[in-house]
């Protein structure tokens, strides 16, 4: 009896896993964050590898849906995992997709398309059709994503056309409505293929959830901009960064805000082209560290896997080592990427570092005789007499008078423009006007670094404090000073500031 009783309660805990499974899977692309809890509670439960891989991939499937690709893609690699050691070959199925999905996405290309053979093995190993019917669907568009993604428009429409066919077949709404937006997209960058015959409301009717609605609004405000309809643009726009907030999804969060920025640029609306612009520019450094960290966790993930087969299969024979050798290779490609990903990032750290941080005494300002070139026309009393006035002018603010010129501060050195100009020329290192501008420049940094205020003001008003005429002429000399624009000078000093 008591056997009876155990099994009974024991079906009864399996139908109930099965209905929050089966809850969790249908909220996840409208109610991602109530899935994702979902799918943790019964992570946390002690289910079968099955039920775990299921849960895993909810979860990492509410998290790509929140745009939030470090968590996701951690999730999806380890509902992989566990998928491989069940005998269900649809889980294994859908965690294989999943997991490329997201690898095209992170551009991790070459485990990408490792992952996309070990769909092609699953595919000569089952005897299942329907299942063969998914997978030769899924790699079709695979293919037709990998082709849209390096702008081979022509062949990527003839792809998604045989895995509309193929997908068609299956009752798969999601792939079916995926490869609907993504034929929309091709159409919009391709410039040989032209949406002669596409209306916009039909496009509207394929959008069954949250995310999908995101995706078709984003691609209707792009159409409009594209047409010139810029106040139906930022219509679009407004609408998806309403459900991106709502959601959340952080990418297309900041893809509503780089579109509406662009719209009212093209209406010549500065103000709020600013006011979306910065806010794109804070959601994009965020963007591009998960970005970062979800590759670090690709690289990591690996590492952890090769040292596993390390330890469990060091007595076996040479074909392991040869698994082994072509893991490292593997983790080499992917070294190489996150190397490169990262170095554009340190290009940018590196050209501010000297400004963020502290400065030395600067020797410039203690001039010595000793030093002065001899060959000089100028008398050696007068040079020195020039660099000190020098040090002492750069100690204050006179730079930043916009009728600043080499006469006017002559005249305020008692000297002629003949001998400031050569001063300036051999011991700056540079003309009249590179100086007082890099003095300028490094004046507004200082002002940054040390008055939380300034972070308020525009860039406009930031140019005029310290001695430009116009936006456009601070911004240039900005970034030939410091190597960035301002915006992202301070971008990265707030984000010190905060971390600190």
């Amino acid at each position: 009896m008591a056997f009876f009783i155990s099994a009974a309660t024991h079906a009864q805990e399996n139908i109930a896993i099965n209905d929050l499974l089966n809850e969790a899977n249908a909220s996840t692309y409208s109610h991602p964050e109530q899935a994702g809890k979902i799918a943790s509670y019964i992570v946390s439960q002690n289910e079968s590898d099955k039920i775990h891989a299921q849960a895993k991939l909810i979860l990492a499937k509410s998290y790509y849906v929140r745009g939030i690709y470090n968590t996701a893609i951690k999730n999806a690699l380890e509902a992989k995992v566990l998928a491989q050691k069940t005998n269900d070959e649809a889980i294994k199925f859908e965690t294989l997709v999943f997991a490329i999905k997201l690898l095209r996405i992170l551009d991790l290309e070459t485990v990408a398309k490792k992952y996309a053979n070990k769909l092609i093995s699953l595919k000569k190993q089952t005897k299942d059709n329907e299942l063969i019917l998914k997978i030769d669907g899924k790699l079709k568009q695979d293919d037709a994503l990998v082709l849209l993604k390096s702008g081979k428009y022509l062949e990527a429409d003839k792809s998604l056309k045989n895995a509309a066919s193929l997908i068609s077949k299956t009752k798969d709404s999601i792939s079916t409505n995926e490869i609907k937006i993504a034929k929309f997209d091709l159409l919009l960058k391709s410039e040989k293929l032209q949406p002669n015959d596409i209306a916009l409301k039909d496009f509207e009717s394929i959008s069954t959830s949250d995310f999908e609605k995101i995706q078709v609004l984003d691609i209707i405000g792009r159409q409009y901009f594209h047409d010139k309809e810029y106040q139906k643009a930022i219509s679009s726009f407004e609408d998806a960064l309403a459900l991106s907030i709502n959601l959340p999804n952080i990418q297309f969060k900041n893809k509503s805000l780089e579109g509406l920025s662009l719209s009212y640029l093209a209406l010549e609306d500065t103000d709020s082209f600013f006011k979306y612009k910065q806010q794109s520019n804070l959601v994009s450094t965020q963007i591009v560290t998960d970005k970062n960290l979800a590759t670090n966790t690709v690289f990591n993930f690996i590492n952890s896997y090769l040292n596993e087969i390390s330890e469990s299969k060091v007595h076996q024979s040479y074909t392991s080592i040869y698994v082994l050798a072509g893991l490292l290779t593997l983790l080499i490609l992917i070294g190489v990427s996150i190397n490169y990903m990262y170095t554009s990032k340190a290009k940018e750290y590196l050209m501010i570092y000297k400004y963020i941080s502290p400065k030395q005494t600067d020797e410039k300002h203690q001039p010595k005789v000793e030093n002065i070139d001899k060959s000089s026309i100028i008398p050696v009393e007068t040079e020195q007499m020039l660099l000190q006035k020098l040090s002492k002018f750069e100690m204050g603010k006179k730079f930043t008078k916009q009728d600043m010129s080499i006469a006017l501060l002559a005249s305020q050195f008692d000297t002629n423009t003949k001998y400031l100009s050569e001063v300036i020329n051999r011991h700056k290192g540079k003309n009249f006007n590179g100086y007082i501008n890099e003095l300028r420049i490094n004046y507004i940094i200082e002002k940054l670094k040390t008055d939380p205020i300034y972070f308020n003001y525009k860039i406009s008003y930031l140019a005029e404090e310290c001695g430009f005429s116009s936006h456009s002429s601070f911004t240039t000399v900005f970034k030939s000073v410091t190597g960035i624009s301002p915006t992202k000078f301070m971008n990265y000093l707030q984000h010190q500031k905060e971390s600190a």
